[in-house]
């Protein structure tokens, strides 16, 4: 039997024997990237959505997925590329009347839409965990083929009540193997976060906890709400958000995106006969912003302030429901979480209406989540 050369010899992996990897440069084939969305959307790269609640984070994700699903255009002009299946994590909205009427809202490909609602582990059903049930995700993967996207919303929800967002060290426990899942399965991966409560004017220091969270993720994006100064020099909404591009490890920055939150009616209800609405994000072309001016103008105008004070009869209603959130106990990442039973009984007793409370929680940025226990609802810091 021949020996190997000197040449296949270094090109080879010694890991066993030597206890290490390497692998000679110019033995690897290069590629060019992938892109779901040219400088958005990137195959086996994880992208993050950050915004204040109420901005249309939820809505603007859902766009990504009726691009992928349906083959639509995104929303700078870039051209549809063929239709993938996508996964949906999400944690927060209920199926029926929330996820579904949104997806139709977007026109996304519903055969194409498969949403993860729970997984088995050893006879039991239980909530997707990114540190526990990645393999259980990959076999999903394989089965429905053709994956080209996969989104999360919110991260948190899906990283464990014990972890602390705020050490660096737990929060590449969860990410660095998800890095390594979209890498291995070249799949383009959508998470969703919020602020920290001490974001500054920064747009890179507004993805909750520690910065392990944006470092993870190689684009991250900011929703921001544009404000215009009125005549008297007072900063005032113009009801368009902005989506601006605060990171981009594999491109250059792209241009700053509005959009508007409009409402369709997506179908009626095969009970009662009423009219099914959804909201659904209309873009409105580029504007001449930076992600850090974007944010610092939000800022500055109070944009970043999701309890700004309502009007009428609704702030005696958002003053309720938050004397509600304060009494429940904060768990490790600053959110309060209470039982909606207990919640809506107290309306109820003050003359509160179900439209009233829902109203309330949409605008405070307070989401409902089914557990084991019943209906929570939740509010994030």
């Amino acid at each position: 039997m021949s020996m190997p050369s000197i040449k296949q010899l270094k090109a080879t992996k010694l890991v066993d024997s030597n206890g290490y990897d390497l692998v000679c440069a110019k033995d690897v084939v290069i590629k060019a990237k992938q892109w779901i969305w040219p400088g958005h959307l990137l195959r086996g790269a994880q992208e993050l959505l950050t915004g204040i609640p109420g901005l249309g984070k939820s809505q603007t994700q859902i766009h990504f997925i009726a691009c992928v699903s349906a083959g639509l255009a995104w929303p700078d002009g870039a051209k549809a590329l063929p239709v993938a299946n996508v996964i949906m994590l999400t944690a927060e909205d209920v199926l029926d009347d929330e996820v579904v009427p949104r997806l139709l809202a977007a026109n996304a490909g519903l055969d194409r839409v498969h949403i993860l609602k729970s997984i088995k582990r050893d006879g039991q059903n239980r909530q997707f965990l990114l540190g526990d049930d990645l393999d259980i995700l990959e076999k999903a993967v394989t089965d429905i083929g053709e994956v080209g996207l996969i989104t999360i919303d919110p991260i948190t929800a899906f990283m464990g009540g014990k972890l602390d967002s705020h050490k660096t060290t737990e929060v590449r426990s969860q990410l660095g193997p998800l890095k390594d899942f979209a890498e291995r399965n070249n799949i383009a991966i959508s998470t969703i976060t919020h602020p920290a409560k001490s974001a500054g004017q920064k747009a890179i220091d507004h993805f909750i906890g520690s910065q392990a969270f944006i470092a993870a993720g190689r684009i991250g994006h900011v929703c921001a709400e544009e404000l215009k100064e009125d005549e008297d020099g007072s900063m005032i909404p113009t009801g368009r958000v902005l989506f601006a591009n605060a990171k981009s490890n594999a491109h250059v920055r792209m241009p700053t995106l509005a959009y508007r939150i409009a409402e369709t009616v997506v179908g009626q209800d095969p009970a009662t006969h009423d009219s099914i609405a959804a909201p659904r994000v209309v873009w409105e072309g580029v504007v001449d912003i930076t992600a850090d001016q974007a944010v610092g103008a939000a800022s500055r105008g109070g944009g970043n302030d999701k309890r700004r004070k309502p009007r009428g009869e609704q702030q005696k209603v958002q003053a309720f429901l938050q004397s509600i959130m304060d009494r429940a106990q904060p768990e490790l990442d600053g959110s309060r979480t209470v039982p909606a039973k207990h919640a809506i009984e107290e309306a109820t007793k003050r003359g509160i209406t179900a439209e009233q409370i829902k109203t309330a929680r949409k605008n405070m940025g307070i989401s409902s989540k089914q557990t084991a226990n019943g209906w929570v609802w939740r509010e994030e810091f």
